[in-house]
């Protein structure tokens, strides 16, 4: 984790062409039309997935009865990244950004629509429910890094920060909203198999409004790529893009110490909402208009979150700040295994959900101010796999584990995982540098 830029951050290497956009810099964000257009595209489908967090484990409970069970077919929503996300990043920087995130909003319309569809027809069965979560997540985790790799074609250098403090904004609202809505869309059921349909048609209707977004950017989302040389096969072309994107990594001393750190943090937030609707039902005795409450308030620490971020990020370097993030993290795990009543778990889900907004927004900021143009998707996509291999392994091991042990031992198991690693890079980042500060790779 040794850093091999300067330590001024402003002296992280410019972008090698500005923006393609009509936006005059300096101008304020919200005015940018093709920003707010790609924002809403994301709130929509923000929205709609915020519904469906709390509609996926209810109704996957409701169909298994088993929280292992339940846990896999939440793995399936990160499971895809593991298997093509090294070629994710390929795609994005060598086809139309836009027509790319329009593809895959049409993708989860077919797949989160068509769990309601087999509930009208009486048909819905757990393997169609491990199929569409397959589907659904890797159209999202290719949609989401297809946007973020697009917001520096679209935003000023200097607004970079507050632009994906925007798109971890709405994440944050969606989940405040989301939840709450999805508790008062579940409960027009009859039961909560089919309140929990109704939930999934909610989330179908909201990627056709992201649909409608995306088809108004006027913006080119990526910027002119230089032509492959004459005679070079499409394996060698991919395989050498993937190449060029490891190495860059790899040189950088700051990009792979976060990579790592990543990885385990994504690995323990990766079943929050997940595990927190087990050990509000199991634990605390909530019914669903309560869960929807303290998924609820996972929205409001992502705002708070997401409205601290671009203050903390000037008065702050990105280590320290990062290390702070974590022991907020293993905080906010200790409070919801502690918690003796639904007040307290809420408080930390907020200071959790809190903690991963930032963890986002900061890294985001960072590799999105670094990284060319030209290397975004890809870079992002090797850095994101990695996030999603954690993920994926947390998930499914939570649910066993929930099975196992049960929701508090879980989230006591979390909270000290959390506070190992924030101490480790901090005694890690205290040491002299092997390499002058001043060096570059």
């Amino acid at each position: 984790m040794t850093t091999t830029r300067p330590t001024t951050e402003a002296a992280i290497r410019a972008p090698e062409a500005p923006p393609a956009s009509v936006f005059t810099p300096g101008g304020p964000i919200w005015r940018n039309g093709d920003f707010v257009r790609l924002w809403l595209s994301q709130v929509a489908g923000a929205l709609g997935g915020g519904v469906s967090k709390l509609a996926m484990p209810l109704l996957a409970l409701s169909l298994t009865g088993s929280p292992a069970e339940a846990g896999l077919i939440a793995a399936m929503q990160t499971f895809p990244f593991l298997v093509v996300g090294l070629f994710t990043g390929v795609i994005i920087d060598r086809v139309d950004r836009r027509r790319l995130l329009v593809a895959c909003d049409i993708a989860r319309v077919a797949s989160v629509g068509s769990i309601p569809l087999a509930w009208v027809f009486g048909a819905l069965t757990i393997p169609q429910m491990y199929v569409a979560s397959f589907v659904q997540g890797a159209a999202t985790a290719l949609a989401n890094l297809a946007q973020v790799s697009s917001l520096p074609r679209v935003v000023t250098r200097d607004q970079i920060t507050t632009a994906q403090a925007f798109n971890q904004a709405s994440q944050g609202i969606a989940t405040v909203v989301g939840p709450a809505l999805g508790a008062l869309i579940v409960g027009l059921g009859a039961t909560t198999t089919a309140g929990a349909a109704y939930g999934y048609a909610f989330d179908t209707s909201t990627y056709v409004l992201s649909v409608g977004a995306l088809l108004t950017v006027a913006t080119r989302l990526q910027a002119p790529r230089a032509p492959d040389a004459p005679g070079v096969t499409l394996v060698r072309k991919v395989f050498t893009d993937i190449g060029e994107a490891m190495r860059y990594l790899w040189r950088d001393g700051d990009l792979r110490g976060m990579m790592a750190m990543n990885f385990i943090q994504r690995s323990l937030l990766g079943p929050l909402a997940f595990s927190a609707v087990v050990l509000a039902q199991q634990s605390l005795g909530a019914d669903t208009r309560e869960v929807g409450w303290m998924l609820a308030a996972s929205g409001v620490g992502g705002v708070v979150a997401a409205s601290l971020a671009p203050t903390l990020r000037r008065h702050f370097q990105t280590w320290p700040l990062l290390v702070a993030i974590a022991f907020a993290n293993a905080a906010g795990f200790a409070l919801i295994a502690a918690a003796p009543g639904l007040a307290i778990a809420m408080a930390g889900m907020a200071i959790a959900s809190g903690s991963e907004a930032l963890i986002g927004i900061v890294q985001v900021a960072f590799r999105l101010a670094a990284i060319p143009d030209a290397l975004q998707g890809r870079v992002n996509s090797t850095y994101r796999w990695v996030a999603y291999t954690g993920m994926t392994l947390g998930t499914a091991g939570a649910g066993f584990m929930l099975a196992e042990a049960g929701p508090r031992p879980t989230f006591w198991t979390a909270a000290g995982i959390m506070f190992a690693l924030a101490t480790t890079v901090m005694l890690i980042r205290s040491r002299p540098a092997t390499i002058p500060a001043a060096t570059t790779a």
